[in-house]
């Protein structure tokens, strides 16, 4: 069976049993997949590492949280004007820190010190007049620091995003003090075998809905929604933190 195709009957299976928030037996998943009759053969090799196989089948995210205790994660993203730092300037940032029960969002565009092109313009949504009355970079990363600091940060890609928020926050004297992951390699840990893992492809593979443009906050959150996945994926009941995970 094609990976991808794998992969996402799995991920139906897995939102079937999120909706009934109860273990099912086997047979009831089949269901989620339009199949009927003895399903056991079908099912069976489907369950990956978010499911727990006992009498009936459950989810590992009902046994231990992600994140784990203990470990605060931030999400990030953020859309530039090009792809060359230092020539191309950031455009807007998103976040969102994950720690325990709490939960925190943070999303600003940034001004330029130059409109972004059309074609930017048309591909991120963010037009050239919504721009003009944004915060300073240096404001913005002043704001969003402290949701940084003791945390493990996520991105998609991350050597791109962190090549322009490093030095970013470099010129305000300000580094980034925890670790950082990146959510394409913990996707190809995760699912193997696939063509292609830039997030349009793996929000494909895990039946999220297309993204009409690119936009930071939106981005996060798709991130995070992977992220969520591939992680309980990789631990199958075995509760690592996602530090761990990205080495």
């Amino acid at each position: 069976m094609d990976p991808a195709f794998r992969f996402r009957l799995a991920t139906r299976l897995a939102r079937r049993l999120r909706a009934e928030g109860r273990p099912l037996p086997l047979s009831h998943l089949g269901e989620a997949l339009g199949l009927r009759g003895p399903v056991e053969r079908v099912v069976r090799p489907l369950l990956d590492g978010r499911f727990l196989l006992e009498e009936a089948v459950g989810l590992w995210e009902w046994r231990y949280p992600f994140p784990l205790e203990g470990e605060a994660v931030v999400v990030l993203d953020l859309e530039t004007t090009g792809l060359a730092p230092g020539v191309n300037e950031i455009l807007e940032l998103a976040l969102v820190r994950l720690e325990g029960p709490r939960r925190q969002a943070f999303q600003s565009l940034v001004r330029p010190s130059r409109p972004p092109s059309p074609f930017i313009q048309r591909l991120t949504g963010i037009r050239a007049s919504e721009l003009e009355e944004a915060p300073s970079l240096e404001e913005v990363l002043a704001q969003a620091y402290p949701l940084l600091r003791g945390a493990t940060l996520v991105l998609h890609n991350a050597a791109f995003d962190l090549s322009f928020l490093r030095p970013a926050l470099g010129r305000l004297g300000l580094a980034l003090e925890g670790p950082a992951v990146d959510s394409i390699r913990l996707a190809k840990k995760a699912m193997r075998g696939l063509r292609r893992y830039g997030l349009d492809a793996l929000s494909e593979v895990l039946e999220l809905p297309p993204r009409k443009e690119h936009r930071a906050l939106a981005d996060v959150e798709r991130t995070l929604a992977l992220v969520h996945e591939v992680y309980y994926m990789l631990t199958a009941g075995s509760p690592r933190s996602l530090v761990e995970l990205g080495r």
